[in-house]
C-alpha cells in the first residue's frame, strides 16, 4: 500500500510554490524599488541578503524542488488508482517551463494546479486507508 505522505507534500509545494512563484516577481521588483530609493537617498546602493534569498535563492529552490517531486510522485504512483499521472505531469512540465525566464506565470499555474490535484487525491486515501 503506498503512503499518503509523498501526495500531502507534493500538494503543498506545488500549491505554495505555484503561488509564491507566480508573486515572485512583482514582490521582487517592489524589493528593488524600495532598494534603489533608499540608496539615492542615502548615497550607498547595497542589497540586503534577504533581497538575494528572496530573489533568486528561494524561486531555484522551488523550481527544482517541484521539479523533483514531479518526477519521484510519478515514478512512486505508478499504476495506482488512488493518484493519477496528471498532477506529476503537470508539476514536471511547471518545474521544466520555470527553466524558461519568460513564462515564469506559467509554471507557478501549472505548479498551483498539480498540487491541487495532489492534495485533492489525498481523500481516496482515507477512504481506502
Amino acid at each position: 500500500m503506498k503512503s499518503k505522505a509523498l501526495a500531502l507534500y507534493s500538494g503543498i509545494v506545488g500549491l505554495v510554490g505555484g503561488l509564491y512563484l507566480l508573486i515572485a516577481p512583482f514582490l521582487l521588483l517592489a524589493v528593488f524599488v524600495s532598494t534603489a530609493a533608499t540608496a539615492t537617498a542615502t548615497q550607498s546602493p547595497e542589497l540586503t541578503a534577504s533581497t538575494t534569498v528572496a530573489g533568486v535563492l528561494l524561486p531555484t529552490v522551488l523550481k527544482i524542488a517541484i521539479l523533483v517531486l514531479g518526477i519521484v510522485a510519478i515514478v512512486y504512483y505508478k499504476g495506482e488508482s488512488r493518484v493519477g499521472s496528471a498532477p506529476s505531469v503537470l508539476l514536471i512540465v511547471g518545474g521544466a517551463v520555470g527553466l524558461i525566464p519568460v513564462l515564469g506565470w506559467v509554471r507557478g499555474i501549472l505548479a498551483i494546479i498539480g498540487g491541487s490535484l495532489f492534495l485533492g487525491s489525498l481523500k481516496k486515501f482515507k477512504v481506502e486507508g
